[in-house]
């Protein structure tokens, strides 16, 4: 319960936040100087707590794979869509995720899917209807916006899934850690080409936008992740 409170709080009251990040920074440049950051501090938590920081030879393809659904692939996507709508269509767009994670897990896990998870996802569902109303309008405006929004939920849905199935035999935060460093690598090395700032930008960026960095370092970055991770470990796909 602590755990879902967590990730209700503070990922829930990110999409504002990104939106001001993302409103004076690139997309991939945000998220290339606050990924980092998060993956430290997920490690030191890690060491922190007794936990090897190692992880095995034979492991190091699947963790890469984790991190480009989970951290990469989501964050990308993500970040060029918030840009694009208001952040409130754009979490609810993002937030299908449980219905295709539930269908992949059908096909993959083969978890069973009763009538309470099916009610569950309805009522969901119909609630995001309803949140959105009127302004499916405006998600029409701006198409690009959307498809990469749920490109995102697509992503992250096949990433939860895959850690559910793989269960990698290492503790939680090491794993969180390496997976969002690993999926750091792609989004900083592709920033230069889609992100064109000036020299010194960040000393004339507001104190929202550092804000927004400092948010998305500590709390949606290394307290949020701890959260997400370890439920989507530790609960079937649907419920998690």
């Amino acid at each position: 319960l602590v755990q879902i409170a967590v990730l209700a709080l503070v990922w829930g009251c990110n999409w504002p936040v990104l939106k001001l990040g993302v409103g004076e920074l690139a997309p991939l440049t945000f998220r290339a100087l606050t990924l980092p950051f998060a993956a430290i501090g997920m490690l030191l938590v890690a060491r922190a707590s007794g936990d090897a920081i190692r992880v095995p030879r034979e492991w190091w393809l699947r963790v890469a794979v984790l991190a480009f659904f989970n951290i990469a692939g989501w964050n990308g996507f993500v970040l060029f869509g918030v840009q694009q709508l208001p952040a409130g269509r754009s979490a609810i767009l993002a937030y299908t995720m449980p219905v295709w994670a539930t269908l992949i897990s059908m096909a993959v896990l083969h978890e069973p899917l009763n009538r309470r998870k099916i009610v569950g996802l309805v009522l969901g569902m119909l609630g995001m209807a309803v949140l959105l109303g009127d302004d499916i309008r405006h998600i029409g405006a701006t198409p690009i916006g959307a498809i990469m929004i749920l490109c995102a939920a697509v992503l992250w849905a096949c990433g939860t899934v895959l850690l559910r199935k793989w269960k990698p035999p290492i503790a939680q935060n090491t794993l969180s850690g390496w997976m969002m460093l690993l999926g750091w690598l792609p989004l900083a090395v592709l920033a230069p080409f889609f992100d064109a700032h000036p020299p010194g930008y960040l000393l004339n960026i507001s104190g929202w936008a550092w804000f927004a960095i400092c948010y998305n370092i500590f709390l949606a970055g290394t307290l949020a992740h701890w959260a997400w991770f370890t439920l989507a470990r530790t609960l079937p796909v649907a419920v998690s």
